[in-house]
């Protein structure tokens, strides 16, 4: 199987090794892990092709990790979920790729409604609980988020202290005009981190309340990102005062020397992000393995350390910074299916009741 170079254009580009993002190899320097390693195929010679969805670094960390366990030959592509998502789908005839690594549980699902995932139930997901996994057997989730709201600390000091503006803690304070071009978010047509904010707000307040309120958002938005990772980024280096993201990436540049807090506001919306097997495409063996590898302890206490997210296994342990998942303040009852089905209907509505009306 080969990926051909056509395929690859904007910020997605094939690699055999990644390229070091400034924030994030800060802070893979920084430790190692040290675990036993649990049994795993010799697969020398076999070929693996991996989607990534999460931070290129991270990814590159676990294919790594599984090459050195299994003797695997890996190739990677780094894309923004939503465009992961259409580009699966534009190659249903002829798969370029075995697995699907990171992003959210609603965009594995629309693929499996489409026929374009491979069941397969992992032996070490025994130990994720079954509302973290496909009932059908499509995905399994390896890691959990929820939505934050992220300030910088500096400019906040120098530019709000002392004069009366508090501090956002709820949705409704982001649309403070003193927040005007203040606020950065993710888009929820390309990031799977935007589609959250936009989906969960959708389920919680109904869709006439959410997307006036996203309309009103919209005066105070300066850039709307084609990923989550960007808004920690950017709101970290002081481009913007306020970014809205998973609360694992502003935890992640926090944790690299960046003034950044975060507060999760009541009814946030939450992603399970999983790994999931494309559907006819071929070294199965690789990409079983792959599922194994990725929903054992090993990986997921690296990926852990190297992200700050919680994972979906009890015994990894939680990131310092973080909260327990009990004590975090999310909409239980979020819809990741219901998200799932009416994706097209939600961005539709996206584009023609906050797009094109401001």
């Amino acid at each position: 199987m080969v990926l051909l170079p056509a395929l690859i254009r904007g910020d997605a580009v094939m690699k055999r090794r990644g390229s070091f993002a400034l924030i994030l190899s800060m802070l893979v320097a920084t430790f190692s892990v040290r675990m036993a390693a649990t049994e795993h195929p010799d697969l020398t010679g076999e070929r693996l092709v991996v989607y990534i969805s999460f931070h290129e670094e991270e990814g590159r960390r676990l294919l790594d990790l599984f090459q050195a366990r299994t003797n695997v030959d890996y190739t990677y592509l780094r894309i923004p979920t939503g465009e992961l998502v259409a580009r699966v789908i534009k190659e249903a005839s002829a798969p370029q790729a075995h697995i699907i690594l990171g992003g959210t549980a609603d965009a594995h699902q629309l693929l499996a409604n489409e026929g374009l995932l491979e069941k397969y139930v992992p032996p070490p997901a025994e130990h994720i609980f079954e509302k973290f996994r496909s009932p059908d057997h499509y995905w399994t989730g390896i890691y959990l988020g929820a939505i934050s709201i992220g300030i910088n600390e500096n400019r906040w000091k120098r530019e709000f202290e002392g004069q009366g503006v508090e501090k956002p803690s709820t949705f409704e304070d982001l649309l403070n005009p003193r927040f005007k071009g203040e606020i950065i978010l993710p888009d929820p047509r390309t990031s799977g981190t935007g589609y959250t904010l936009l989906a969960s707000l959708i389920q919680l307040w109904g869709e006439d309340e959410a997307f006036a309120y996203f309309r009103r958002l919209d005066q105070n938005v300066g850039e709307y990102t084609t990923t989550g990772f960007t808004v920690a980024q950017k709101t970290a280096l002081g481009e913007y005062l306020i970014g809205i993201n998973f609360i694992h990436d502003q935890l992640l540049v926090k944790k690299s020397g960046f003034n950044l807090s975060s507060t999760i506001p009541p009814g946030a919306g939450w992603e399970i992000g999983c790994v999931s097997m494309i559907k006819n495409s071929q070294s199965s063996s690789a990409a079983k393995a792959f599922l194994d590898f990725m929903t054992d302890r090993e990986a997921g206490q690296l990926h852990t350390n190297l992200t700050e997210r919680i994972s979906t296994r009890s015994d990894v342990m939680t990131p310092l910074g973080a909260k327990p998942w009990a004590e975090i303040p999310i909409n239980l009852d979020y819809d990741l299916y219901l998200a799932a089905k009416l994706k097209t209907k939600y961005l539709k509505g996206w584009e023609e009741r906050v797009l094109r009306i401001n």
